[in-house]
C-alpha cells in the first residue's frame, strides 16, 4: 500500500484510503450533477420559446393570407360592380368554387353628385373562431350610364373616317 505524504500536520503518513478524495487547488474533471440539470432546463426553456416563437409566426402568416385573399376578393366584387355585372344595389353573397367560405357585403350610397356612389364592399370569412374581414370603398359613376361592352357597335369599315395617323 502507498503512502501519501503531503502538506499534513507534523509530517504524518496517511494511508492512501484516508485521503480526502479531493485535495483543495486540484483540478477536477466532469460535470456535477446539478450543473447537468441547470444546462437541460435551461436547454429546455429556450427549447419552448423558440417553439413558441415559431408557431406565432405560422399564425401571423396564416392571417395574412387570408387578408390578401380578402382583399383580392374585395377588389373582384367591386370590379364586377364597376364594369355592370353585379347591380349598383346594397345586397350581399356568397363566393363561388375555391371561395365558396367568403361571404360579401355591397352597400351602396349616393354621392352629392348626380349618378356618382361611394360603395363598399366588406369581406369576411371564419377561421378558428375568428372572422376575419376585409373592406374596400371606392366612387363609382354609375356604369348603367356608360353602357356594356356587349352594347357597344362595331364601327363600319367602308366608312371614310379613320382613327389613326395615315395618309
Amino acid at each position: 500500500m502507498r503512502a501519501y505524504r503531503g502538506n499534513t500536520p507534523h509530517g504524518r503518513v496517511y494511508p492512501k484510503a484516508c485521503v480526502p478524495a479531493q485535495r483543495p487547488g486540484a483540478r477536477r474533471y466532469g460535470l456535477s450533477l446539478i450543473e447537468v440539470l441547470l444546462a437541460l432546463a435551461i436547454f429546455l426553456t429556450a427549447l419552448v420559446a423558440i417553439a413558441r416563437l415559431v408557431d406565432m409566426g405560422a399564425d401571423l402568416e396564416l392571417e395574412a393570407r387570408y387578408q390578401s385573399r380578402g382583399a383580392r376578393l374585395a377588389q373582384a366584387k367591386l370590379a364586377e360592380v364597376e364594369c355592370g355585372i353585379v347591380p349598383l344595389e346594397s345586397g350581399s353573397g356568397t363566393f363561388d368554387g375555391d371561395d365558396a367560405n367568403w361571404n360579401w357585403t355591397l352597400t351602396v350610397q349616393s354621392a352629392d353628385i348626380p349618378n356618382l356612389y361611394l360603395v363598399s364592399v366588406s369581406v369576411s370569412r371564419e377561421v378558428k373562431g375568428q372572422t376575419v374581414t376585409v373592406t374596400l370603398s371606392q366612387y363609382i359613376l354609375d356604369p348603367t350610364l356608360w353602357g356594356t361592352a356587349g352594347e357597344a357597335t362595331r364601327p363600319d369599315p367602308s366608312s371614310n373616317g379613320t382613327t389613326g395617323g395615315g395618309s
